[in-house]
């Protein structure tokens, strides 16, 4: 796109987009064939990014196709000039497989000749403008919250239970997403007739569905939980034959009304999550001792949370050395986040991240370590032309598809280059679809950014079947104790010899003495990370390390 349409482009957006959930924007060039859409209908339809080019076919695959013709004809007319009623409606479906009825009205900008040349298009997503879930027809999330607000207000103490399947994704992978759709509505009309005169029912985020009691006491809720758990096993049919899904809870006391109703639901997703992924759906109460997690409270959450928002408050970041194999020579750095605030002073990104994973600010967090560790590396990799800085991706970065928009526009800002970065996944990454996932990845290859795996079992490596994988790092609970466990020294030769076969570079961290590194240089590895090359420091005091001074 040329540099005058572009900057016309973004001038009409900027105007044009003042969105709320329900209302989306998109400004047409018509001339180059491109679009850009606002964040929102980006996130809701599960578009590729907020640019795109023939932007009519994409979006013409998620119009109903009962619909789709009118939609063409509409456009035809439009996009001649011609008069016509400013406001159509349709069927679009988002990125769930839900059809949700849309409103659209434009406007053609012409040139000084009489020339269509832009079109600014309002939808207005009728599906939700009454804050229901057009699937569950239960009150939505900011309904959910905005009840809970009204609790605390009136300073009531309440519970919040959430329930999911264990496995939705694969529910929808083995009926189709209009089975899956209607699963989940008869999950929740259960949940409202099983908590009738008891409490409220709501839409989450995702699949999820909660449900708000100010009467219910620990052992109300346990009982409660038990009834929807027996109806996912025993009640669901597809095509008569019962499937026996497993649902997975989370609850909540909320008791402190000093304390934000966004890190009350978080910490209720925490405690979900935990209960899909470590104790096979039975109900988690959190901060019990279930938690493993003595230290951590919902004040610390809470107090993380805000920090966030008041302009990352006491976040820093410190690197660690990468250093080569063949020869200790520097080669690159990882990022670690850090929280300190009185009067809780030095925090464990251990006891936070788990929480704020769960919560939507945990997005412009991740996007905050990511440009503040390029801006440090910029000199760095200036003078050191193979160096490269591993940043890990956040769950919620990767799930979004506006983090495409949001990385080119951070590597434009800072001028560090694509070739220079690599960003780690994770094992919370499995929350995704595989398709989804490598429709990410390969954007962030096309971009020449380099795709780390941090590898924590055997059962990461499954994403290198399906992934262009760069760079696996072996993370510590795979290499700790290799002088003396056969089977630690026989699990890293086995996984090493794999990597080494398939070209990927590998790092073998936790070195923490020479008699280790030792050990480490004895398989086809690349890199070597550990306390044993440098602790974590600041950038200041990272470029004073001895071997780094030494390039």
């Amino acid at each position: 796109m040329a540099g005058g349409n572009f900057d016309t482009i973004n001038r009409i957006f900027d105007t044009f987009a003042v969105t709320s959930r329900s209302r989306y924007v998109y400004v047409y060039d018509m001339e180059r064939n491109i679009s850009r859409w606002s964040a929102n209908a980006v996130d809701y339809f599960g578009l590729a990014g907020e640019y795109i080019y023939n932007a009519s076919s994409v979006w013409e695959t998620r119009i109903h196709p009962d619909d789709r013709d009118k939609y063409v004809e509409y456009l035809g007319v439009v996009f001649s000039g011609e008069k016509t009623d400013p406001t159509f409606e349709y069927r679009a479906k988002n990125k769930n497989g839900e059809y949700v009825i849309c409103s659209c009205r434009g406007v053609v900008i012409k040139d000084y000749a009489g020339k269509p040349v832009f079109y600014a298009c309002s939808i207005i997503n009728k599906g939700i403008v009454d804050n229901n879930d057009p699937i569950t027809l239960l009150p939505n999330q900011y309904e959910m919250l905005n009840y809970m607000r009204q609790l605390k207000a009136r300073l009531k103490q309440y519970s919040i239970l959430l329930i999911n399947y264990i496995d939705f994704g694969d529910v929808n992978r083995r009926f189709g997403y209009m089975t899956g759709n209607n699963i989940l509505r008869s999950t929740a009309t259960r949940l409202v007739q099983e908590g009738r005169n008891l409490g409220r029912a709501f839409r989450g985020d995702g699949t999820t569905l909660a449900f708000i009691s100010d009467s219910m006491t620990i052992d109300d809720i346990k009982k409660f939980y038990g009834r929807m758990r027996a109806f996912a096993r025993e009640s669901l049919l597809v095509n008569d034959s019962k499937i026996g899904a497993e649902l997975a809870g989370g609850v909540i006391v909320a008791t402190d009304h000093n304390v934000d109703e966004h890190s009350i639901y978080t910490s209720a997703k925490y405690a979900l999550d935990y209960s899909k992924t470590q104790k096979h759906g039975n109900l988690i109460i959190f901060h019990n001792d279930e938690l493993d997690n003595n230290k951590s409270s919902l004040e610390l959450v809470d107090a993380v949370r805000k920090s966030v928002l008041n302009g990352f408050e006491g976040f820093y970041l410190e690197y660690q050395p990468v250093v080569s194999a063949a020869n200790g020579r520097l080669v690159g750095m990882d990022v670690l986040l850090r929280w300190r605030k009185a009067p809780y002073g030095s925090v464990s990104p251990a006891e936070f991240v788990p929480w704020l994973e769960q919560d939507p600010v945990f997005y412009t967090l991740g996007n905050w370590v990511l440009e503040s560790a390029l801006k440090d590396a910029l000199e760095i990799r200036k003078t050191i032309r193979d160096f490269y800085l591993r940043v890990n991706l956040a769950f919620m970065q990767l799930e979004r598809s506006e983090f495409r928009t949001t990385l080119l526009e951070l590597l434009r800002r800072t001028g560090y280059p694509a070739t220079g970065l690599c960003l780690e996944i994770t094992s919370g990454s499995r929350q995704l679809s595989m398709e989804h996932l490598k429709s990410q990845i390969e954007f962030l290859k096309s971009c020449g950014v380099r795709v780390g795996l941090d590898c924590v079992d055997f059962a990461s490596l499954d994403f290198v079947r399906h992934l262009p994988i760069d760079l696996v790092n072996l993370s510590p609970s795979l290499t700790g104790n290799i002088a003396d466990n056969l089977t630690v020294k026989y699990t890293i030769e086995a996984i090493t010899s794999f990597t080494h076969r398939l070209g990927i570079r590998t790092c073998f961290t936790g070195v923490e003495d020479e008699a280790t590194a030792s050990i480490a240089r004895q398989y086809p590895i690349s890199d070597i990370m550990g306390y044993y090359y440098g602790r974590p420091a600041r950038i200041e005091d990272f470029k004073k390390l001895s071997f780094f001074t030494q390039q």
